[in-house]
C-alpha cells in the first residue's frame, strides 16, 4: 500500500506566515526592546509597523528575546526569554518590521 502521507500534507498545508516586528515599549520606568510576531492580513499589511500594533484588540502581547532597560541609567535590567507586556501599562510603542530592518 502507498504511503499517501506527502499528498495529505500537501493538501491540509496551513499557512503560518506571519511578519516580525522590533518593538520598543516605554512602561513606567522601563524601556523593553524584544521581538513580537503576528499574522497578519494584506489590508493591515499597508499600515505602518506602529499603527497596525496600536490597532490590535489585545490587553497584552509576548516579546520575545526582551532586553528590558531601566529608562533613567540606561543600564540593561534583565534579559529573560520572553516577556508579557501589558498594554494599559504603556507609555509609549514604537515598532518596526523586521523585514525593513534587514534591507
Amino acid at each position: 500500500m502507498p504511503d499517501n502521507s506527502d499528498n495529505l500534507h500537501e493538501e491540509f498545508q496551513v499557512d503560518t506566515s506571519g511578519r516580525q516586528y522590533k518593538v520598543t515599549v516605554y512602561s513606567e520606568g522601563l524601556k523593553i526592546i524584544g521581538i513580537a510576531s503576528w499574522s497578519v492580513d494584506t489590508r493591515s499589511s499597508s499600515r505602518r509597523a506602529s499603527d497596525f500594533l496600536n490597532s490590535l484588540p489585545l490587553d497584552r502581547f509576548t516579546l520575545s528575546e526582551p532586553h528590558v532597560y531601566d529608562r533613567s541609567s540606561g543600564l540593561i535590567i534583565d534579559e529573560p526569554d520572553f516577556i508579557i507586556v501589558n498594554m494599559q501599562r504603556i507609555n509609549a510603542i514604537y515598532a518596526e518590521e523586521q523585514a525593513d530592518l534587514e534591507s
